[in-house]
């Protein structure tokens, strides 16, 4: 928000009217000239002083209720959370550790590279690995690994993202294999080039945890049982076409349910991803951004049962 001084039109023409009436006029006209205009960019000065006064205030009141509400929002567990993230995205960046015969000077050291993978049923991530790739080298002499991805909906820092540490081996199971060429293939179905003769499949198993950052002030550790304890969220993977939508056609609608179900009176509100337990969402307040929380009436386990949420709330809203 620009803050300081700013004439308004209205204040521009009353003072350039008034100067050119003291023009002839000696001194005193002058004088008297100066003055008014002093008077008017002080009053100006004031008033927007005085609005940015009333903004703060506003916005102060908002984030107190929204703390209040984001303190109780019904969300998913640190687990859960990781495991969406994981299973929603298709991309991450694999850190090993140098090898020994072909990293040079960042031997031993914690070496990142993009990746493509596919998480398995369990939540385990399969990667098609070239042997001309260093990580390849790196897994296959320690396979000690750290995948770390971000939220589909990633744009800033405060916004969720995973580390997933454990062993990254390669598959030697033919069946497995078969598995994973299918999984991977159906997250990636241009990825032609994995039947390449210089291409093989590797998987993260023994996984040891994982470190994730939910967004702002929402951060935690997930041990590894806790991790493997969790299962595929059932509406996750429609995020994109269902906030499309809502965005699209019905944001008046998002500004509503936050009133109603937040106590938020929103100037925007986004909708960024869903889950089986509710929205996330993405609301503005006098230029500010915060993320809001809005849960379900109850939990939605399938893509017809997220329309009807979305439709349940919206007329609990519009009874307002």
């Amino acid at each position: 928000m620009m803050r300081g001084m700013n004439l308004t039109t209205t204040t521009v023409t009353t003072v350039m009217t008034t100067a050119r009436r003291g023009v002839g006029r000696g001194r005193g006209g002058r004088r008297a000239t100066t003055t008014r205009v002093g008077a008017a960019a002080a009053a100006t000065t004031r008033g927007n002083e005085e609005d940015d006064d009333d903004d703060g205030k506003v916005v102060e009141k908002f984030i107190e209720q929204l703390r209040r509400h984001e303190k109780e929002a019904v969300r998913m567990t640190m687990a859960n959370e990781s495991r969406k993230i994981i299973d929603t995205n298709t991309t991450g960046t694999l850190s090993t550790i140098g090898n020994s015969k072909s990293a040079g000077a960042v031997k031993g050291f914690p070496c990142a590279g993009v990746v493509g993978y596919a998480s398995d049923a369990r939540g385990a991530p399969t990667f098609a690995l070239s042997a001309m790739s260093q990580h390849t080298r790196d897994v296959m002499e320690d396979p000690r690994a750290t995948l770390t991805v971000t939220s589909e909906e990633f744009e800033s820092v405060a916004d969720g993202r995973v580390s997933l540490s454990g062993l990254v081996r390669l598959i030697e199971d033919e069946e497995e294999r078969r598995e994973a060429r299918e999984a991977y293939l159906k997250r990636h179905p241009g990825a032609y080039w994995v039947d390449f003769g210089d291409f093989s499949w590797f998987k993260m198993t023994d996984i040891a945890g994982c470190r994730i950052v939910g967004g702002f002030a929402r951060a935690g550790s997930v041990s590894a049982s806790e991790y493997e304890g969790t299962t595929r969220d059932p509406v996750a993977g429609f995020s994109r076409p269902v906030c499309g939508h809502m965005n699209a056609d019905h944001g008046d609608a998002l500004i509503a349910m936050a009133k109603r179900y937040a106590g938020l009176e929103c100037d925007s509100v986004e909708m960024r991803s869903i889950d089986a337990l509710g929205m996330n969402c993405r609301v503005t307040k006098r230029g500010e951004t915060f993320s809001l929380r809005l849960p379900f009436e109850s939990p939605a386990m399938d893509r017809k049962a997220v329309k009807e949420q979305i439709v349940l709330m919206t007329k609990a809203a519009a009874a307002e």
